[in-house]
């Protein structure tokens, strides 16, 4: 069996791509960048592959059996996913697992959520199986502002103080990997949690417990958060990334015990905490 993987390098795709080999799968992984290809593992075929213009995309699904698909935030993200599931469907993909968003639809709108409605309508109607992977907020977001805690001791993330059951990564990858290489799992939805919820003030508290130094909680002024990062983000996905702060602040994204049960069933171990998340980061 070939699995393809689109967003092979990112956080989730990384520790995908590693547990697919570790079962012996057989992995392909897409991307634009040659770079990119060659920091892969051994044992994983690289194709050149662009889902801006799709040059290269039917090539890229060609034989492939199941397609493990993760499109970047962006503006274009919707046209991206689409191409994707264009050259699946036309390559006969027979199961198409998409990393999509807890609530897509939820309101306030927030940009990059709604982005992929429309790849999760295409990829219903393609006629392949199909298995939506739900996560709550990543904890692996903070590792944007590791250097602002260390150096500053501010946890600058403007989270709120209701709370997520952020949940760590390589535990989506972890879900990714059944459902890739397990029968039972089409036209399911995992939403994915942690085991813990986590506000502003408390990651605070967390990293201050492990960094060995005071650490409070920079405030809910999504505008302030924004300046030092508004020179190297697009103003589409700055203003995108605000709003799901804002959502965050108003709404929290706090997981019930069913709920969490339900993560680690699907997850198939228990859940990574966000203690152990920072823990790993102080070590």
């Amino acid at each position: 069996m070939t699995i393809l993987v689109i967003g092979a390098t990112g956080n989730v795709g990384r520790p995908t791509v590693a547990g697919l080999l570790a079962k012996g799968e057989s992995v392909r992984a897409l991307s634009r960048s040659e770079e990119n290809l060659a920091k892969l593992p051994d044992g994983v075929e690289g194709v050149i592959g662009d889902l801006e213009t799709g040059d290269g995309l039917d090539a890229a699904c060609a034989g492939v059996d199941k397609l493990f698909l993760i499109t970047s935030n962006g503006e274009t993200e919707t046209a991206r996913g689409l191409n994707a599931v264009k050259a699946a469907t036309a390559a006969g993909v027979k199961h198409i697992v998409f990393l999509s968003v807890g609530n897509p639809a939820k309101e306030p709108a927030v940009p990059h959520y709604r982005a992929k409605l429309p790849i999760e309508e295409a990829i219903r109607n393609s006629g392949a199986d199909y298995t939506f992977l739900r996560p709550n907020f990543f904890m692996q977001t903070d590792l944007s502002i590791i250097p602002v805690i260390k150096e500053h001791g501010i946890y600058s993330m403007p989270i709120g103080s209701i709370g997520n059951n952020r949940v760590d990564t390589r535990d989506i990858a972890d879900c990714a990997v059944r459902v890739l290489t397990e029968e039972g799992h089409a036209s399911a939805d995992y939403h994915l949690h942690g085991p813990d919820t986590i506000s502003g003030p408390g990651a605070a508290e967390v990293y201050a417990k492990h960094f060995g130094r005071d650490v409070r909680y920079g405030g809910d002024d999504v505008d302030h958060w924004g300046k030092p990062v508004e020179a190297f983000l697009p103003p589409w996905l700055l203003d995108s990334l605000k709003k799901m702060f804002v959502g965050q602040q108003l709404h929290g994204g706090v997981a019930d015990a069913d709920a969490i049960a339900a993560s680690q069933e699907a997850v198939g171990h228990p859940l990574r905490t966000f203690d152990a998340f920072v823990a790993e980061l102080a070590g």
